[in-house]
């Protein structure tokens, strides 16, 4: 099972660096919760398919461009850890950062 949640992690991933957000939120599970640190500073969490396309929205309204990197999947069952990077670059001004990310998750039937 560890194999087959790495490849649907990292076909989510993919899914969303190629700005294909119908099939990077079609790799969750309609119940799904998202916790993104900037989410969690501000007290919430993105809920449901509806939830990750507020998330993508409000991404895109700051950020011209977002990218995750991924250096390493490692899968353990059901849980899942990406290690790698993400790359913004801010819609105002351009700015770019570049900083070390860690993703983790849980796949159960073959969906996030």
């Amino acid at each position: 099972m560890a194999r087959e949640s790495i490849e649907i992690v990292r076909a989510a991933i993919e899914a969303w660096n190629r700005a294909d957000f119908d099939a990077w939120i079609g790799a969750w599970d309609e119940h799904a919760e998202f916790h993104p640190l900037r989410a969690e500073s501000k007290g919430h969490a993105y809920h449901g398919h509806d939830g990750l396309r507020r998330f993508a929205a409000e991404m895109a309204e700051e950020w011209e461009e977002v990218c995750f990197e991924v250096d390493e999947i490692r899968g353990a069952g059901e849980q899942v850890v990406a290690l790698g990077r993400v790359r913004v670059r801010a819609r105002a001004g351009g700015v770019e950062c570049d900083v070390p990310l860690a993703l983790v998750g849980v796949v159960r039937d073959e969906k996030v």
